[in-house]
């Protein structure tokens, strides 16, 4: 289980955690992320991939945001990092739960080509659909872990996934003008 794959094995401000990596991740381009144009209303054709860890300190959201969007109480959320089986080691925030088990995380990427808003709005529409009210363009994806945020700020595309969950969709235009506003 996923769960299980991000216990977190150590404290403190980088924690590393064992597993096939980030939930819902979209394409990531590891090469350094190139500046972001204007958004645009619509979809600019193929979703383009996305530079990982672009931002130093994923946790956009405390633990009392967490605790809202989930539901219940949470531990303070740590950035941790994720060893994928590929050896490579991307990071994560991670929120648990009071007895240690990851719940969700957040994770935020740069488009190498195109908007924030492009790269959400491009997702093909199976198991998703549109979050109104909030950023520039957000989604609800379903994944097999749980329900995966996609939001698009003014540069970054930042995903929140829920493990075995279903928050309301005020609850995640809570959390996600939470993350936009902790972005600046």
């Amino acid at each position: 289980m996923v769960a299980a794959a991000l216990a977190l094995l150590a404290t403190g401000c980088t924690t590393v955690v064992p597993g096939s990596g980030r939930m819902a991740a979209p394409v990531v381009d590891p090469a350094s992320p190139a500046p972001s144009a204007a958004p645009s209303a619509a979809p600019a054709g193929p979703r383009s991939a996305l530079a990982a860890d672009v931002v130093d300190d994923e946790c956009l959201l405390d633990a009392l945001a967490f605790s809202t969007l989930l539901g219940e109480p949470v531990l303070p959320p740590e950035q941790a990092e994720v060893t994928r089986a590929d050896g490579s080691r991307p990071t994560s925030c991670v929120a648990s739960s009071t007895a240690g088990e990851p719940l969700a995380s957040i994770n935020v990427y740069e488009p190498r080509e195109g908007t924030a808003a492009d790269f959400v709005l491009a997702a093909p529409p199976q198991g998703r659909r549109e979050l109104t009210g909030v950023g520039e363009a957000a989604a609800l994806v379903d994944t097999a872990p749980g329900v995966t945020l996609q939001l698009a700020g003014p540069r970054y595309v930042v995903t929140i996934a829920v493990l075995d969950g279903a928050p309301s969709d005020d609850a995640w235009r809570t959390a996600a003008q939470g993350a936009l506003d902790a972005l600046g």
